[in-house]
């Protein structure tokens, strides 16, 4: 039978898990762009190295209880040509929650979403997508400049060979979202605008 203690330390324990994976997947930025076999394989390579990101954010956010859905929706927003590959997430499972990976096309789309990915190459303006999400649980994940300045709640940075990520606390906080002190440890903090 575990004891509070127990389920406490396996908890802990779970969670320096899921950093290193964090890490691991953070760190494998550099080297995989370095052996593309084909012109496309490198964007396929970013594909995976922001899919597994993305997924490793997910195991550090608490959404409220009113989010607590059997699944986390994964919302993509992206021109119809750009598109970014999420298929390698799709349904896996977070915290007894399976991923489920959508295109969103519209505001009212969004709101049915737990996190969004928003493309650097969207043709909806950052403020209409933020708008539609105000004030609710929703993570929202980019690699826009200034993303996490203008409102967002984590922007991908790929720097020196390295891909990094900035957190937007404030935004994470107006949204309802809990993110793990592990998390923000890896991050660099921006104080950015309202969503």
């Amino acid at each position: 039978m575990m004891t509070a203690t127990n389920r406490k330390t396996a908890a802990g324990t779970r969670r320096r898990m899921m950093l290193v994976g964090l890490g691991l997947f953070t760190h494998l930025a550099i080297f995989l762009p370095q052996f593309p076999a084909r012109a496309d394989d490198g964007d396929h390579t970013r594909d995976l190295i922001r899919a597994a990101m993305v997924y490793n954010f997910c195991k550090f956010v608490d959404w409220p209880a009113e989010k607590q859905a059997p699944h986390l929706v994964l919302g993509v927003v992206a021109a119809p040509d750009r598109v970014p590959d999420f298929s390698s997430i799709d349904g896996k499972r977070i915290h007894k929650r399976s991923l489920q990976v959508r295109p969103v096309t519209s505001g009212q789309e969004l709101v049915h979403c737990d996190l969004v990915f928003i493309n650097q190459e969207t043709t909806r303006p950052l403020a209409d997508i933020l708008a539609d999400i105000a004030q609710k649980p929703v993570l929202t994940i980019s690699e826009m400049e200034n993303f996490c300045t203008r409102g967002g709640i984590i922007q991908i940075v790929p720097r020196r060979g390295k891909m990094r990520f900035f957190i937007n606390r404030r935004a994470a906080g107006e949204a309802g979202l809990v993110l793990s002190s592990q998390l923000l440890k890896m991050a660099r903090i921006v104080e950015g605008g309202k969503r």
